[in-house]
């Protein structure tokens, strides 16, 4: 899959996976859970699509967790967007505001380190 709207339609006609990785905190940009889809590849990066999955606690890491829905996405000047996406799990998310509130923070932290300014597409 090459572009996020591939990501989208796969999640609509099937079921993809991510895994959320253990990060400094200073490349966790104020999120919580970071991690990337499993067997996608972004071409602006080589690796797998980079996932952000706001709201929720700290969840476990190194984990593959089945992903509910994409939710929107950091479009970045570079091609190496970040997806927004919800997932399976017991955990108790947080309410929507807080939810932007972390989206909107990891977007202000990682223009500060990286020096790209994303812009948030949210689809729901």
């Amino acid at each position: 899959m090459n572009s996020f709207l591939d990501i989208k339609n796969e999640l609509n006609n099937s079921q993809l996976f991510c895994k959320l990785e253990e990060r400094p905190t200073k490349y966790m940009f104020g999120t919580n859970n970071y991690g990337e889809i499993l067997n996608t590849f972004n071409p602006a990066d080589g690796d797998a699509w980079d996932v952000i999955v706001p709201g929720y606690p700290k969840l476990e890491v190194n984990t593959k967790i089945k992903i509910k829905k994409l939710e929107g996405i950091i479009e970045m000047p570079n091609g190496n967007h970040k997806l927004i996406i919800d997932i399976f799990t017991d955990s108790q998310r947080l309410n929507k505001k807080k939810i932007y509130d972390e989206i909107y923070t990891y977007r202000r932290l990682y223009n500060y380190v990286c020096r790209k300014r994303g812009t948030v597409i949210m689809f729901s």
